[in-house]
């Protein structure tokens, strides 16, 4: 099993690993990409009453193939309900989603995202979609997943631009503060689970079939 697991492709292992924080009769706010792919495979297998809802306004999503996109059309497909942005994020304000699932270019020990520049801000080497609903997301939901590919750029001291908020001590009394949610607990790599402490991201257990060491 362990060595069927390190030889699936990278997005088929984070999702695999992802899928395990979503527990069944949870409502999951689901970012596009390896989060709704990983939403999908909790959905077709240990949590078939978990809800999917995405920025677009669907609620109750079951893609029957990866969406490219929140308003692609096979969001909609199947779902038990197409509402609006506002009704979505109304929602997630008011209580009633349990968990973000969320990706980013960049992440940081205290679990900032960035998915805005590489660089500087003003004169960046690359300059990305941005936020969309992350940052709600990110400060909204009860508690939040990060996704991220295993690859050190990455993985860095401190995010180039903070697109959504961390966690952990350095956040822990303005979230209070703010009554905002915990923000991130778990990091997903395509080959370990890391879980937020006080001081940052700290690796929980490595994927089958890697060892500590490969994992960080």
């Amino acid at each position: 099993m362990s060595t069927a697991v390190r030889d699936l492709p990278e997005p088929a292992r984070i999702a695999l690993l992802a899928a395990r924080e979503l527990a069944d009769g949870e409502t999951c706010f689901v970012g596009i990409g390896i989060p709704s792919d990983a939403a999908c495979l909790a959905l077709h297998s240990h949590a078939p009453d978990l809800t999917l809802i995405f920025e677009s306004g669907v609620i109750g999503a079951d893609p029957p193939e990866p969406p490219l996109s929140t308003g692609s059309p096979s969001v909609c497909e199947g779902a038990a309900m197409i509402a609006d942005g506002l009704s979505v994020f109304g929602a997630l304000q008011a209580g009633r989603i349990d968990v973000g699932m969320l990706s980013a270019a960049q992440v940081d020990r205290d679990g900032n995202l960035n998915s805005t520049v590489i660089g500087p801000y003003d004169a960046p080497k690359l300059r990305m979609v941005g936020s969309g609903g992350a940052h709600d997301i990110a400060c909204l939901a009860p508690r939040l997943v990060i996704l991220m590919p295993h690859d050190p750029r990455r993985f860095v001291e401190r995010v180039d631009f903070v697109t959504s908020p961390g966690a952990g001590k350095a956040y822990a009394a303005e979230r209070e503060r703010l009554k905002l949610g915990a923000g991130p607990v778990s990091l997903i790599t395509s080959r370990a689970r890391f879980v937020m402490t006080d001081g940052g991201f700290a690796l929980d257990a490595p994927l089958e079939g890697f060892t500590s060491d490969e994992a960080l």
